[in-house]
């Protein structure tokens, strides 16, 4: 009985501490949507992933299919030394399929391999709505991003996000990137922003911690519906 009311009391305990952190959490988000209200802001960047345009997300089931080997195993080879490199414009496409492919015992044909990435990559039609607003109200719009020179070319001919931004900044072309300090004071020369103007938005909260630490504000990213509704609250959206 005693051990059944320690653990009781246990429970109890890790339920207030996560009350507590939700909280916390709320509370912190609160203050930091007070601090955006009072701010003039006039620049905003975004990460690519607020665009979410996707790549190597949920590609594992159709390539397990077509090497026979397990999903997991297919999700942790794409992810790696090589994609990094990939990314940072030290490899091209065919380079790193290849090299995955050969290290993981894959057999596949490479085109189809690649066909299966470019096939995937989507974007969602209610964050374009969102940028052509901001657009439409004058601020001017950067894109600091961890992508590749083959997937963006890709993407911009498919998509035409380009078209939205003021100013651009890839790591594949920077040989850089978020959350690497000079990633972000480097899109700011490219803008010519000064950070107490700007607004950094991304949907990871360590790369949104170097540009709040250059004097920017920051928004965490959830969902188009989420960034939406935030930018009514902080007044960005004229009604």
């Amino acid at each position: 009985m005693e051990a059944l009311k320690k653990r009781e009391d246990k429970v109890l305990e890790r339920g207030k501490f996560n009350d507590l952190l939700g909280l916390s959490r709320n509370k912190k988000k609160e203050n930091n949507l007070n601090l955006l209200r009072n701010a003039t802001i006039s620049t905003i960047i975004f990460g690519l992933s607020y665009m979410k345009i996707t790549g190597l997300k949920h590609i594992e089931n159709r390539i397990a299919a077509m090497t026979g080997k397990p999903s997991t195993e297919i999700s942790a080879a794409l992810i790696g030394e090589d994609l990094n490199s990939f990314f940072h414009g030290r490899i091209d496409e065919d380079e790193y399929i290849s090299r995955t492919m050969k290290r993981n015992g894959w057999k596949a044909e490479l085109p189809a391999v690649r066909g299966i990435i470019h096939e995937n990559f989507r974007e969602l039609e209610e964050t374009r709505e969102l940028l052509t607003r901001l657009k439409k109200q004058g601020f001017k719009l950067g894109l600091l991003s961890i992508h590749t020179k083959e997937w963006i070319e890709y993407n911009s001919a498919k998509f035409d996000y380009h078209k939205f931004f003021d100013a651009v900044l890839y790591s594949f072309e920077a040989e850089l990137s978020r959350p690497n300090k000079k990633a972000y004071e480097t899109i700011l020369e490219k803008l010519d922003s000064r950070p107490e103007e700007c607004l950094f938005v991304d949907d990871n909260q360590a790369n949104l911690n170097p540009a709040r630490e250059l004097g920017m504000k920051t928004l965490l990213f959830e969902n188009a519906s989420q960034a939406e509704s935030e930018f009514r609250k902080i007044g960005l959206f004229k009604e």
